[in-house]
């Protein structure tokens, strides 16, 4: 090779080979193929590796560097053996191993490409309208162009002008088969190169990339390209030439008027836009605007006229893989901008044929990844590494596929043989129809029962990831009910597999499990070892319920190498009434195998399998063990049961092997990843699974009778197989079905109903004879819902399903975890089968007025307000606002303060105004806290979620929802809450003047507040709701004032003092109901009570408190009576606030920089507390009886004693702190009985 305008040095040359999974270089000098680089290489090549960076091009670098992205990748997959490819170590010089998914999906895209290629041009090679050609008079055959759009770092072209490539030969059983006939057998056939100069190649790409590509080239050893390949970087026309190949630089969305005379100026000798001619397009279509990609397909039609055009693309937008794939790009600058205009394969091929192209086909990567993984291939492939992905495969199958279209004069022969032949693809019409569907039709005629997505009760949720095995439901005798799972893997921070026990209560969140250290309690029977090992991190296992908060974990796997077969008995120590912070106590033991089983019938190790409950006594469970993955060949013929009997007495686990016949003639075949379920003992249903060995699913619903061990097909149809899906019994209408739910397949999704309902009746009848097809009944779901897999269901009431965990890897975009969500089926939804029990918003005044209401004769004897501490006296009034006043409440800050009649400016005037807000701020975004059910927001357990929406849409809901409750006095269906965040929320602070600046010029702090704040401001939010909101008991870690704007709000205030008597968790108290407190499950609230006061802040109003009172806010109708207030009060439409938080202390360094909320502790605060931990725990760390160094170790519950005496000497001490600085205040003493307090002040 030469180079312009210097030649490269070079080193001796070496031929170089690719090393199976080199480690990276230690050598101080780099290596390439195993010669040495010059310095001054190792510095080019250093340079052209680093990110291609142009002016005022953010988008298309960003598009340029999905290539560095797709060339590591492919790097990878060819240093673990899965393709044969000697050139790209010239473009990565380090590789990185990506994960088994990643290696596979670059395999497949490069064979199947590659094979493509090899296949038309061999069909232009042999046509015989070529040799026509040169009997009409032509000197000799034309040759054959092959130009690559997009090319990037493509090593295609070198590997079969300088190489060569393996392709797949399709034998002659199969060539006419469909792609998804598992009779297909592919082999590798002899290595295929074109170096003669019957073919040229061309790559086209951004001219930055290109100049790259030749630079890198420049740098690679002697005689790794020829001596007539001139490389020169610094062209951005033409960085490469050669005589058969040509690299030209071309920015493709001018391609209209800069593609064509550039091809024939910069191509290599030879080139003809008649010539017969293949265009390949990977991943380059999509990332074009519509109209660019539109001008290009047709710039391609009629400018080159006897071409095959093929392009690889990413479809499928809107499902959650599609979400992630979208929302990556779009973060990494390199939005996919035409697939919303071409989301699937049919929107290709119409798009191809309305630019001009004559035929055209589509092959999703099921077809294909079927066509390319068969016979001696797939073995070889599935040799190379463990491979358990399989959902992640059908996901990456599901969004790419790839486009053949033929531009008009194109020769009959290649388009026979080179397109309509190939297995994997369908001819479309022009209408985008496919001319032979082959697959599985979807039930019909059933009308569909709507299913709607709600925010799980409490947002909280341990788990988030798949392969957990199921979740066990665990009822409590108040109501409640535990959701129990374990292990499986986490996809959140840890990423990773994990042992893990998670305990959630529907009503207080998630719960703290402690597993029990070993114990010798001699429980162990004769010839059994007590052990409590508990299980390493684990996915794919089963998790069943045996016995009250008694659970089973039976196999499953570390890595899909490692199956196992070992059984595990978890028990878990349940307090009688859980409630925020409650302890779990998990305990451990390893089930035995009793010596008849231990080597007769034990199952193999296994993961994937299915696991369910028959029924049992308080000491034995028997469960049925159906199908499974192994590690080995699976040399059965049928599916494989085992009846498995565990004693949680003596600890042990027993099997049978189960010997089942076919009633109907047909046994289901080994499964894997299917769902059971038990209709009864006697009863067990199979849905779907993977057959093993195959890339395909079982569609059938299969029925066994252990008591006669037979199968049953049951007549159903349910339309295309799938599996990874959940299979929950739920009732509907008042009537029973099964509910199929999620899952993932080996077809396409849109022949994949996402759910359906089967009768229970069915399967009562279900005799095994022939009998006509029953159709399930289809839900129809939320087009934004997720598209579950590897996720569990429990059913919560009538019409309610819990939906919790599943997801997968998104190839290379990242990871799709769902939310735990809760599915409504129906008309009749019980929703007090899950709900926390509080009263409805109209058992109460807490609505409207002082929040007075009546106690009826069904409640206890007691009395809440005596309990309570009610009337709760009220804060210090100022009655008219001066800055003198408000100095000496700041300065001071021991007590809340509220000034009346404060000047805020003209807000006071015009935001009580729908309109006036629509129009001056209606199109800002905000994100609003959305509750269902329930107008009592709980940060401690976390019962809303977040949703973006305008203000005027905010404002529009709040004025309905404020009439509404005018009107009905009862619970809203939604609760919306609005608290201002800065458009960067990650790094910046609210501040309501910049955030809102046409609002903000409205409102202004009045004179003093103004002066002493504004040098101390720490943020500043807007506060939007409407009645009967209440919003969590917190405190904040900044003085503040709260400026009422709009509407009326009663403000409840506890002093610091009362921090344990309010259950706080982080900031927020769990103690939500002030109006009816759970006083059995927080009995100390009672004495936090006493220290109450409360005020009611209507427009004008200010409230300041200090830094750390807790507060509890409701949002309450107006008040009817006229009111001495600077704004004459009538029916505000909704509420509206502004909340000011400012430093106390003037040092900036007192507090933490990264505190965007005013939620952090300050750091002397932090400081005193960690440093009282740290000494504690130096006491605690190996106590002595005595003070000789040999002494024995003091027992825990003398420690634990101890601790807790000083506990109390702790809470004296801070008692006394309070004591003393309510000795300098002017407030009444908060332990004077409420009877006596001293009435409120008034200036």
């Amino acid at each position: 090779m030469s180079t312009e305008p210097n030649a490269a040095e070079t080193a001796p040359p070496q031929a170089p080979t690719e090393e199976p999974s080199p480690p990276p270089s230690t050598s101080s000098e780099c290596t390439n193929g195993g010669v040495a680089l010059s310095r001054r290489k190792q510095k080019k090549a250093s340079k052209v590796t680093q990110r291609i960076r142009v002016v005022n091009g953010s988008v298309d670098v960003q598009v340029q560097q999905t290539n560095d992205d797709s060339v590591v990748s492919k790097r990878s997959a060819v240093a673990q053996g899965y393709i044969r490819d000697k050139f790209l170590r010239h473009f990565v010089k380090k590789p990185s191993r990506r994960s088994p998914l990643i290696n596979r999906g670059y395999h497949l895209r490069m064979a199947i490409m590659t094979d493509l290629v090899v296949r038309l041009v061999k069909s232009y090679l042999d046509a015989p309208e070529r040799q026509t050609e040169v009997l009409e008079g032509a000197p000799c055959p034309p040759p054959v162009q092959v130009l690559s759009l997009g090319a990037g770092y493509d090593t295609l072209a070198f590997r079969l002008l300088l190489d060569s490539v393996d392709v797949l030969a399709v034998g002659d059983k199969c060539a006419g088969a469909s792609a998804s006939s598992s009779s297909s057998s592919l082999s590798p056939s002899a290595p295929v190169s074109f170096p003669g100069g019957e073919v040229l190649f061309i790559d086209v790409d951004f001219p930055a990339v290109l100049m790259a590509k030749a630079a890198l080239m420049a740098a690679a050893p002697s005689q790794t390209f020829p001596e007539d390949w001139h490389l020169r970087p610094q062209s951005a026309d033409c960085p490469i030439r050669s005589p058969h190949y040509s690299a030209v630089g071309v920015d493709l969305r001018f391609a209209s008027t800069e593609l064509l005379p550039r091809l024939h100026q910069h191509g290599p000798t030879g080139f003809v836009a008649t010539n017969p001619t293949i265009i390949y397009a990977e991943c380059v279509m999509q990332y074009m605007p519509p109209k660019d990609a539109a001008q290009l397909l047709a710039l391609l039609a009629a400018g080159l006229p006897n071409a095959v055009f093929i392009a690889y693309d990413q479809v499928s937008p809107l499902d959650s893989f599609g979400r992630v794939m979208q929302n990556t790009l779009r973060q990494k600058n390199s939005p996919l901008l035409g697939v919303q205009s071409c989301p699937d394969g049919a929107h290709m091929v119409r798009r191809a044929c309305a630019a001009g192209m004559c035929r055209a086909w589509w092959a999703d990567f099921y077809r294909i990844s079927t066509f390319c993984f068969a016979g001696e291939e797939r073995r070889r492939v599935e040799a190379l590494e463990d491979f358990d992905e399989l959902e992640e495969w059908s996901e990456m199958c599901e969004h790419y596929g790839i486009t053949l279209a033929t531009t008009p004069l194109v020769w009959d022969s290649v388009a026979t043989n080179g397109c309509a032949a190939h297995p994997a693809f369908m001819e479309y019409s022009v209408d985008g129809v496919a001319c032979i569907t082959g697959v599985e039709s979807l039930p019909q005629g059933t009308e569909a029962i709507k299913g709607t997505l709600h925010n799980w009760p409490s947002a909280r949720y341990g788990f988030e990831g798949w392969g957990n095995g199921g979740v066990a439901v665990e009822p409590l005798s108040n109501g409640d009910r535990l959701l129990v799972s374990f292990g499986g893997f986490a996809a959140g921070k840890q990423h990773q597999r994990v042992n893990t026990v998670y305990v959630h209560s529907l009503q207080e969140g998630e719960l703290r499990v402690v597993v029990a250290g070993e114990q010798s309690d001699g429980a162990a029977t004769a010839g059994l070892t007590a052990c409590t090992t508990h299980p390493p991190p684990l996915v794919f296992h089963t998790f069943s319920r045996v016995a009250p908060r008694t659970f089973l974990v039976w196999g499953g796997r570390s890595n899909p190498s490692a199956p196992s077969n070992e059984a595990f008995l978890l028990t878990l120590d349940v307090p009688d009434m859980v409630s925020l912070g409650s302890i779990v106590t998990a305990r451990w033991r390893v089930l035995c195998v009793g010596s008849d089983d231990r080597h007769r019938c034990r199952p193999s190790p296994r993961y994937r399998h299915s696991m369910v409950n028959l029924g049992g006594t308080a000491d034995k469970a028997t469960l049925l063990l159906v199908g499974g993955k192994t590690s080995g060949v699976n040399a059965a013929v049928a599916l494989e049961c085992f009846r498995v009997t565990v004693c949680m007495r003596r600890f042990t686990i027993s099997y049978e092997a189960l010997d089942c016949t076919a009633a109907g003639g047909h046994l289901p075949p080994p499964l894997h990843s299917a769902a059971a379920i038990a209709l009864s003992s006697d009863a067990v249903l199979i849905s779907g699974g993977v057959l093993l060995g195959r890339d395909a699913c079982n569609p059938h619903l299969w029925q066994l009778r252990l008591s006669t061990k037979e199968w049953f097909c049951v007549p159903m149809r349910l339309g295309e197989g799938r599996y990874a899906h959940s299979l929950t019994p739920v009732t509907v209408n008042r009537q029973e079905y099964l509910l199929i739910l999620g899952g993932s397949s080996w077809a396409e999704k849109s022949h994949v109903l996402p759910a359906l309902l089967v009768p229970f009746s069915l399967f009562e009848s279900n005799t095994g004879s022939e009998t006509a097809a029953a159709v399930a009944v289809p839900v129809s779901l939320p087009a934004d819902a997720p598209w579950w897999s590897r996720h569990s269901c429990v059913t919560l009431g009538q019409g309610v399903v819990g939906v919790i965990g599943g997801g997968y890897t998104c190839f290379s975009f990242g990871t799709f975890a769902a939310k735990p969500q809760l599915l409504f089926l129906g008309d009749i939804v019980e929703e007090s089968a899950w709900r926390p029990r509080f009263p409805s918003a109209c058992s109460s005044n807490v609505g409207r007025g002082d929040g007075r209401r009546t106690v009826t004769a069904l409640e206890p004897v007691y009395s809440y307000e005596e309990l309570l501490s009610k009337p709760w006296p009220a804060v210090r009034e100022v009655m008219h606002y001066s800055a003198a006043a408000f100095l000496e409440a700041a300065t001071a800050a021991t007590q809340p303060v509220v000034f009346r009649n404060v000047p805020l400016g003209a807000c006071l005037s015009t935001w009580g105004s729908s309109a006036y807000l629509k129009e001056t701020e209606g199109n800002t975004t905000v994100s609003v806290h959305v509750a269902e059910k329930s107008q009592l927001l709980d940060f401690a357990r976390k019962n809303f979620s977040f949703r973006r929406v305008t203000l005027a849409q905010l404002v529009q809901h709040t004025e309905e929802a404020t009439d509404l409750f005018c009107k009905t006095r009862g619970t809203p269906s939604e609760t919306w809450y609005y608290r201002s965040i800065a458009s960067r929320m990650k790094n910046e602070r609210s501040n309501v003047w910049t955030d809102f600046p046409a609002l903000g010029k409205d409102f202004v702090l009045p004179p003093g507040a103004k002066e002493y704040i504004e040098p101390r401001l720490h943020q500043s939010c807007l506060r939007m709701s409407a009645p009967p909101l209440q919003l969590w008991t917190h405190y904040d870690t900044l003085d503040n004032v709260l400026c009422q704007i709009v509407g009326t709000k009663r403000v409840v205030l506890f002093p610091p003092s009362e921090y344990n008597n309010l259950y706080v968790t982080g900031s927020s108290s769990a103690v939500i109901n002030l109006e009816a407190p759970d006083l059995v499950r927080y009995p100390r609230f009672i004495e936090a009570c006493r220290a109450a006061q409360q005020v009611i802040l209507r427009p004008g109003d200010v409230l300041f408190f200090p830094a750390m009172w807790f507060h509890h806010v409701t949002t309450l109708l107006p008040d009817v009576e006229p009111v001495e207030s600077a704004a004459a009060t009538m029916l505000a439409p909704y509420n509206m606030s502004v909340n000011v938080f400012y430093r106390h202390f003037s040092d900036t360094a007192a507090y933490d920089a990264k505190d965007l909320y005013g939620n952090k502790d300050i750091l002397a605060v932090t400081r005193i507390r960690e440093d009282l931990q740290s000494a504690v725990r130096c006491v605690l760390t190996n106590p002595r009886l005595t003070t000789a160094a040999d002494a024995p170790v003091l027992p825990p519950n003398y420690v634990e004693f101890a601790v807790r005496h000083f506990l109390q000497d702790l809470e004296s001490t801070a008692s006394a702190v309070a004591d003393a600085q309510r000795g300098t205040g002017t407030c009444f003493d908060t332990q004077t009985p409420a009877s006596h307090s001293l009435p409120k002040k008034r200036e």
